[in-house]
């Protein structure tokens, strides 16, 4: 009878000790099934959540590590400095980095408060404070986001459509010979100022003289008085269309959020440049028309000696990519692009709660999966060995009769590996299904205490990374996800890759709990065990 044979009547003449193996090996890998089923879930949900975020993609300064590299010695003069020489990110890094195949299409946005004494902020019909004029007798500041594309890419990813009018052109993203500025403004504030498609309202800008060290202007409105204006720039704009936001806010925090994106204007880039450079101008010049020593920390003034060329403006770029999976992918092709400390942020921010649990229960998973292959090992190791010593005879009458040690060796383990395989086949549907409730449970109660959490301390629930600033500060809003919202995309599913680790895992765990029985074999004595 060859050694297969043995094996197959080994295993059904004694029934009581293989149900004992198969129950061991059922319950140990339901465990370990159990572990292994956690890590693909969470890694199902990252790309769950990730398919279904917009693929936006923009920068964020990291002022937290450049400051930490500056050997200021906590002289600001010498931070100062340090932060006027550092290398920007201007719009030719953007199209290097559109270039790239991740990226679908992009933009970059100059964004800027820019004075009106024409326009009246539109407040809505809430108690809550919006950003109002700074003063009486002062000018309204107007949040404005400056465009280089023709398709806007709020109005590209559904954040607002055009409701009457156009967008811009490429006559109109260029300073041509007519010099024709154009905006495009919110249907809220085009009622509150009485303004629809082809009205026009001018962004002014005062340039007052410059004052002594130690002096300043109060109250503040003072600066406007005729006799403390240097020079008043005004751009006028032409209204070319108007839009409406696409998503309703309920909670007062995102209704305020909604009041300040339906008072952002539209405008060209070009033209906050155009403003900026003869702003500059201006400051220069007013500060060589006085006789005195002006204060250095007059806002507003560049470098005297700067050449226009040098000039640079910082941009924020937005890229769509083709796949929001892509994003690692572009973040490490786009390090050797970057200048020193820019760094790219996408949304997912917006999922921050469960990617705080779901490494908690990764944590966890992963001790489990340790312990519970480590029990595996000595809890089947010390039974195999326990039931041959109770064959020692059976083993020891196979060597005598000539049989190679190898040929028994192999009979032990086909006899555990045959009874093994069905338990850790049974292990892996009950593993899911026990994994599936336990970790939904646990996932659902961290996100609701951690709702809990953040409505005590922060007035309203909102899963958001404090990065998402960089955003907001583009007019893109945030994501808010719900506990339950962030649970739908939680998925325990058992793919071919899955099952083939846990076969591996199992099988492999198995194998060498049969290390201490084959020493105990390869050492047995023939001739003592039948004397």
């Amino acid at each position: 009878m060859n050694f297969f044979k043995r094996a197959t009547t080994s295993i059904l003449r004694r029934p009581g000790k293989t149900i004992i193996l198969l129950l061991l090996v059922f319950i140990l890998g339901t465990v370990i099934a159990g572990a292994i089923a956690v890590e693909g879930a969470i890694s199902n949900t990252d790309a769950n959540l990730r398919a279904n975020m917009p693929a936006i993609v923009t920068t964020t300064f990291d002022q937290e590590n450049f400051i930490a590299e500056v050997d200021w010695e906590d002289d600001h003069a010498i931070l100062d400095q340090y932060w006027n020489d550092r290398e920007l990110l201007t719009a030719d890094h953007v199209r290097v980095l559109g270039e790239l195949d991740y990226v679908e299409s992009y933009d970059y946005i100059i964004e800027d408060w820019l004075a009106t004494w024409d326009l009246e902020r539109y407040e809505g019909d809430h108690d809550f404070i919006t950003h109002s004029s700074e003063g009486e007798d002062g000018p309204n500041h107007i949040r404005v986001l400056g465009g280089s594309n023709t398709e806007l890419v709020h109005v590209q990813n559904d954040i607002i459509s055009i409701t009457e009018g156009n967008t811009f052109s490429e006559a109109d993203l260029s300073a041509g010979d007519s010099n024709r500025s154009v905006a495009i403004i919110s249907e809220a504030l085009a009622s509150a100022n009485n303004l629809s498609v082809g009205s026009t309202f001018t962004f002014s800008l005062t340039v007052s003289l410059p004052l002594p060290a130690g002096e300043w202007h109060e109250p503040w409105t003072d600066q406007f008085l005729e006799e403390n204006v240097y020079h008043v720039i005004e751009i006028e704009y032409e209204v070319i269309g108007l839009f409406d936001i696409n998503e309703e806010r309920s909670t007062e925090d995102d209704q305020w959020e909604q009041i300040e994106r339906l008072n952002v204007v539209y405008i060209p880039n070009w033209t906050i440049e155009s403003i900026r450079r003869q702003s500059s101008d201006a400051h220069i010049a007013s500060w060589e028309s006085v006789d005195f020593d002006p204060d250095p920390d007059w806002h507003g003034v560049i470098d005297v000696d700067a050449d226009e060329d040098e000039r640079e403006t910082e941009v924020i770029p937005v890229f769509v990519l083709t796949d929001p999976v892509l994003i690692d992918d572009f973040r490490v092709a786009a390090e050797e692009i970057l200048p020193p400390f820019y760094n790219l942020i996408d949304m997912s921010g917006a999922f921050g709660d469960i990617a705080s649990s779901m490494d908690t229960l990764q944590g966890i998973a992963n001790w489990v999966l340790y312990v519970s292959i480590g029990a595996t090992l000595l809890i089947l190791s010390l039974l195999i060995t326990l039931f041959l010593r109770d064959r020692r005879y059976e083993m020891g009458v196979y060597l005598a009769l000539g049989e190679k040690k190898g040929r028994v060796i192999a009979q032990i383990l086909m006899e555990v590996i045959v009874t093994s395989l069905v338990g850790i086949t049974l292990a892996v549907f009950t593993g899911t299904l026990i994994s599936n409730a336990v970790s939904q449970n646990m996932l659902r109660n961290q996100l609701i205490s951690q709702q809990d959490e953040d409505t005590m301390w922060g007035g309203g629930h909102h899963t958001w990374d404090p990065e998402s600033s960089a955003f907001e500060q583009i007019g893109i809003p945030r994501i808010s996800m719900t506990p339950e919202e962030m649970m739908e995309a939680f998925e325990i599913s058992f793919s071919l890759e899955t099952i083939g680790l846990f076969y591996i895992i199992g099988l492999g765990a198995v194998g060498l709990s049969t290390v201490m029985p084959v020493i105990y074999v390869v050492t047995l004595k023939p001739k003592k065990v039948l004397m």
